[in-house]
C-alpha cells in the first residue's frame, strides 16, 4: 500500500508555518493593497525556507505568468485584492493555517491506519 513521502507529511506544517509568517507580516501586505490600483492585485509571498517574500503588486492581466517568478519552488503566495484590510489578510492566513492542521491531521490519520499495510 502506498504511503505519503516524508516531504508530502512535512508539507502541512510548513503551511501552517507559512501562514504564520504571512499573518506577521500582514501590516506590510494591508499597506501594499492599500496602494494597488484597480487594475493590479497583491501576491504575499513565503519562501521555501520561511522567509517573508513580500508583498508584490502586479497587473491583473500578468497574475499567471508573474505568480510562477515571484514564488520560488516549495514556496507559498496568497493574492489580495486591492484595499484588503488587516484583518481581512490575517483572517486568510488563519483559514490558510486551519485547512493545512485539517490535512495534517487527515494525512496523519490515513497513516495510521495503513502503517500495518506497509509492513
Amino acid at each position: 500500500m502506498h504511503t505519503f513521502s516524508r516531504e508530502a507529511m512535512e508539507r502541512p506544517y510548513r503551511t501552517i508555518q507559512a501562514a504564520g509568517v504571512l499573518r506577521k507580516n500582514a501590516k506590510t501586505i494591508g499597506h501594499a493593497t492599500a496602494t494597488a490600483q484597480e487594475d493590479e492585485i497583491i501576491v504575499a509571498v513565503v519562501h521555501k525556507d520561511l522567509s517573508f517574500g513580500g508583498a508584490r503588486t502586479i497587473a491583473r492581466e500578468d497574475l499567471t505568468r508573474q505568480v510562477l517568478l515571484v514564488e520560488d519552488e516549495g514556496g507559498w503566495s496568497l493574492i489580495f485584492s486591492l484595499d484588503t484590510s488587516i484583518v481581512q489578510i490575517e483572517e486568510r492566513c488563519s483559514e490558510l493555517a486551519r485547512i493545512a492542521r485539517k490535512r495534517w491531521e487527515v494525512m496523519q490519520r490515513w497513516a495510521s491506519r495503513h502503517q500495518q499495510d506497509t509492513q
